[in-house]
């Protein structure tokens, strides 16, 4: 709410987004990676752990990407993600749910495992929003008149 309105014509992933999405897919798939492959090398349930690390990144990424972490104002969000991280728990831990996406349970060790890697998500979202925030949009900002006109002629 603080930076000036962006230009009608500029695209929704306009002022410096691409990078920023860029960046954490790459980090999202690395993370994801190194889990699977160091589960499979140490003879760890690797499917189970790279389902769980894939998930449960994205959703602290998710988290991450707050405007105002930590607090209330979208309650909804902590609810799908929480829902969410339940149904990821059961595809690992219910019979049916193992059988039909071909996951094992995972120790408790692997589980902490899995969680401390997750939750590198949340902490590389908010270290990006520090360290690169939003740039505002380029040129001058459009007059109100020129918003509300451009509003009204669709």
């Amino acid at each position: 709410m603080r930076h000036p309105l962006r230009p009608p014509a500029e695209s929704v992933l306009g002022a410096g987004l691409w990078p920023r999405i860029l960046f954490m897919g790459a980090f999202i798939a690395t993370v994801t990676l190194a889990a699977g492959i160091w589960a499979r090398e140490t003879g760890r349930p690797w499917q189970s752990m790279v389902f769980l690390v894939l998930g449960a990144t994205q959703l602290g990424v998710a988290l991450g990407s707050r405007a105002r972490p930590g607090s209330l104002a979208n309650p909804f969000l902590l609810i799908a993600v929480g829902t969410a991280l339940s149904l990821q728990a059961a595809g690992v831990y219910l019979p049916p749910l193992q059988d039909l996406l071909g996951t094992e349970p995972l120790s408790p060790t692997d589980l902490v495992i899995a969680c401390a890697l997750s939750g590198l998500g949340h902490v590389v979202m908010r270290l990006q929003t520090r360290l690169r925030p939003e740039r505002p949009p380029r040129g001058r900002p459009p007059a109100a008149r020129d918003v509300i006109e451009h509003t009204a002629t669709r």
